[in-house]
């Protein structure tokens, strides 16, 4: 799913769960990691990950509210080639167009935002959000769409 375009890659894992996207990333050659999450087992299981793969000094670590470390993080002018989002599937929508309003300062201009969520329902549309939908694939009971930020332009 990630790709061979992940070398050098600054990612951002959000609801990193057990953190395997980021760890993933990390094994295909991504400079460094950030891991958001706020359920104690899954931070535990990152931990127990972090300690298997000896990338401590690569991975970064965020416990708690994914808004307080967003808003953080755009505070320090912290910038990723590669986002993926992975919510609860009952809120996948709100939290995403929520995580949206951080993306300007996030995303890094040539990035990619990677989203996770159920097959039942629609591919989110986000071009309010400066999103463009380049591809969507779907993996057993889950899809993966991928944005690039849009720019094109309307005007001559």
């Amino acid at each position: 799913m990630i790709g061979d375009e992940i070398e050098g890659t600054r990612v951002l894992d959000v609801f990193a769960g057990s953190g395997q996207i980021a760890f993933e990333a990390l094994s295909r050659g991504a400079a460094r990691a950030t891991l958001i999450e706020r359920d104690r087992d899954a931070i535990a299981a990152i931990n127990k990950n972090i300690g298997k793969t000896r990338w401590s000094d690569l991975v970064v670590l965020m416990t708690g509210d994914y808004r307080r470390h967003l808003a953080t993080l755009k505070r320090r002018g912290e910038e990723f080639d590669f986002i993926y989002v992975d919510p609860p599937w009952s809120e996948t929508e709100v939290l995403t167009l929520q995580i949206c309003d951080y993306l300007p300062s996030l995303l890094a201009d040539s990035g990619l935002l990677v989203v996770e969520s159920e097959r039942k329902k629609p591919v989110l549309e986000l071009e309010e959000a400066g999103l463009k939908l380049v591809k969507s694939c779907q993996y057993g009971i889950s899809v993966l769409s991928f944005y690039r930020f849009d720019t094109t332009s309307d005007t001559p």
